[in-house]
């Protein structure tokens, strides 16, 4: 399994496949635009990673947002985030051919072991008085070893995406301190691996030509217009 990019080597190995499919454009469209604009925000988190862990887990999950989100008619049924989530990691592990995200999802990796261990990243534990002690949390944790052997790609993807949408919840909608002390055991972690995940998505789509493979990648939600102007591109 290789390690993931640096985004300054992603950045540069995307430039050059990103001015051939804008030649003639003007502005670039599908997954070029999801590339660009993942990278905006991924940029600027490597660069708050070490003052800021809560703004640079916010930034990489927008940038991740900015790979797989899709658009939907007024009145069209929308699957759950996580499930949406865990559809695009299946899709790009299926076009991965050097093992980066799957490989490193069923990889007994430390980082991913305290994030599925952690009790904070249980939404039981948050639902009721006492909840801790359901053993939702212990059950999940001890068939992790099971699914990283067998490779069960969707519920491990599932078990992580989960636990990230929920650190997301509570950060985006207010219900977290910034900075505060009592939730660093989850928004270090997270932080971390979202920028991991993140590489490693780009690093498929980059490095190893996944981009012209079509993933949903259009239409493009909120895509740039003349009357907006190029700074979106």
């Amino acid at each position: 399994m290789p390690a993931p990019a640096t985004l300054a080597e992603l950045r540069d190995a995307w430039k050059p496949l990103n001015e051939i499919h804008r030649s003639g454009r003007r502005y670039s469209d599908g997954v070029h635009l999801r590339i660009y604009r993942c990278l905006s925000w991924a940029d600027r988190a490597e660069v708050l990673a070490s003052d800021d862990e809560d703004l640079a887990f916010i930034l990489r999950t927008i940038g991740f947002n900015a790979l797989w989100g899709q658009e939907y008619r007024p009145g069209e049924e929308r699957p759950s985030q996580l499930k949406e989530c865990t559809r695009f990691l299946l899709d790009l592990s299926a076009i991965d051919a050097r093992d980066r995200l799957l490989g490193w999802i069923c990889d007994a990796d430390p980082l991913l072991d305290d994030i599925y261990a952690n009790q904070f990243f249980h939404r039981e534990f948050w639902s009721e008085p006492g909840s801790e002690d359901l053993g939702g949390q212990e059950r999940i944790t001890e068939k992790i070893d099971g699914w990283r052997r067998d490779r069960r790609a969707e519920r491990l993807f599932e078990e992580f995406i989960r636990r990230m949408l929920l650190l997301r919840g509570q950060l985006i909608h207010g219900n977290a301190t910034l900075g505060g002390k009592v939730n660093r055991s989850t928004v270090r972690p997270a932080a971390e691996a979202m920028d991991h995940l993140l590489r490693r998505c780009v690093s498929v789509l980059v490095l190893d030509g996944g981009h012209t493979t079509d993933l949903r990648w259009n239409p493009v939600p909120y895509p740039p217009t003349p009357e907006i102007g190029s700074a979106d591109r």
